[in-house]
């Protein structure tokens, strides 16, 4: 780490490939969903279920898991999540109806959910002096990831098959494995605590961190499982719907490594509740508009918002976090933001079908403001404030 000034920013280039890869395989079910559903003849309910399936699994696998990447596990997570990704696309291209699909979308979720935790530690020990930014950065290629999904399986779709677009990403995720094999990502130290989620919990910084993940996943939740169907239901094709996708999110890649920068001098608690509250019109106005590429022009201005709240939060966890348990924060963190954006999904669609979609987006914007209250800072932080536990600096290749 000699020579290394505070802001200089350093991700293997490698992690952020097959962290893009892994993203590709969610946006592209993201956008086939609604056709799946016809495909498979399953019931609008299904919808949910599947979305669902993906973030129980991602949660289950946050929370028992992402401890073993503070304990020198991390690179087999790295190997295994990558593989088990694989595994999920292959099910899902293999998918006869909605139990199958429904598994398959379950590996998916699991894979990510063993993979991040390992990455993000890699990331946090490389950027001791720069964890907004290097967040930001491995976020920026993740959601860019998940960006060319929807797009990619829409094309791939229509030439070739439903299901090509699926036996593809298989293909790719396999290849990137090897990538993973050369990391060594070593304990950050020793703990005792055999519960290191209560410990986690029972800090409020991390527990400011949780609030304003939540305010993201909780509407990620909503677009995941009813994005395709609302658009479809205005009249939207599914190519629409693919680049609409896109176009939501965007400025994310573009922008995720700035808003990282933004956190280390202004606060991650008042650039994450910023971002949150400045999404809530655009959220409440998907409730009123009926035309889809005023909805797709508005969600690319709202995005611009969203890219600052991912990495806000993730470095609010990583900063209030103890450092023998930094991956185990992040665990934390993506655990309870798949186990909200689970119930998200599952409430979304009987209430669009029961009550519309003036009901949905009105009601998401309530709970992505009540986030974004209670994760915003209770006092100014001096701009440029260092954590008061600095990250260790650690080899990591």
């Amino acid at each position: 780490m000699e020579g290394r000034q505070p802001g200089d920013v350093r991700v293997p280039r490698s992690l952020l490939i097959v962290s893009a890869c892994v993203s590709i395989s969610f946006g592209a079910l993201f956008g086939l969903l609604a056709d799946l559903q016809k495909a498979l003849h399953f019931a609008p309910w299904g919808l949910g279920v599947a979305t669902a399936a993906a973030f129980i699994a991602g949660f289950i696998a946050q929370m028992l898991l992402a401890r073993y990447a503070d304990r020198g596990h991390g690179r087999a997570m790295l190997v295994f999540g990558v593989g088990l990704s694989a595994v999920g696309c292959v099910g899902v291209a293999a998918a006869n109806s909605l139990v199958p699909l429904v598994m398959s979308r379950a590996l998916l979720g699991f894979g990510e959910g063993m993979f991040m935790p390992a990455a993000r530690r890699v990331v946090i020990l490389e950027n001791p002096l720069a964890v907004g930014g290097a967040l930001g950065r491995l976020a920026a290629w993740q959601t860019g990831g998940f960006l060319v999904g929807p797009p990619f399986a829409a094309f791939v779709a229509d030439a070739f098959g439903l299901r090509v677009p699926f036996i593809v990403l298989a293909v790719g995720l396999l290849a990137t494995m090897p990538m993973m094999f050369r990391f060594a990502v070593p304990p950050a130290g020793v703990s005792s605590e055999r519960a290191p989620m209560r410990l986690l919990l029972r800090n409020a910084g991390v527990r400011a961190g949780l609030y304003l993940g939540a305010g993201l996943t909780v509407a990620l939740g909503v677009y995941d499982s009813l994005w395709s169907r609302f658009l479809k239901d205005l009249g939207a094709s599914t190519k629409f719907v693919g680049v609409s996708l896109t176009l939501f999110g965007l400025p994310i890649p573009l922008l995720s490594g700035r808003a990282g920068r933004l956190t280390e001098r202004f606060g991650a608690r008042r650039i994450g509740a910023l971002g949150l509250m400045g999404a809530i019109p655009f959220i409440a106005s998907y409730g009123v508009s009926t035309v889809p590429w005023l909805i797709a022009c508005a969600a690319f201005v709202h995005s611009v918002f969203d890219s600052a709240v991912g990495p806000a939060s993730q470095a609010q966890v990583a900063q209030s976090a103890p450092t023998e348990h930094i991956a185990s924060g992040q665990g934390l963190l993506d655990g309870v933001g798949l186990l909200v954006a689970a119930t998200a999904s599952l409430v979304a669609a009987p209430v669009y079908a029961q009550w519309g979609k003036e009901t949905l987006w009105f009601g998401l914007a309530v709970c992505v403001a009540a986030c974004a209250l209670a994760g915003a800072p209770r006092r100014l932080r001096r701009p440029g404030t260092p954590r008061s536990t600095p990250v260790p600096a650690e080899p990591t290749l």
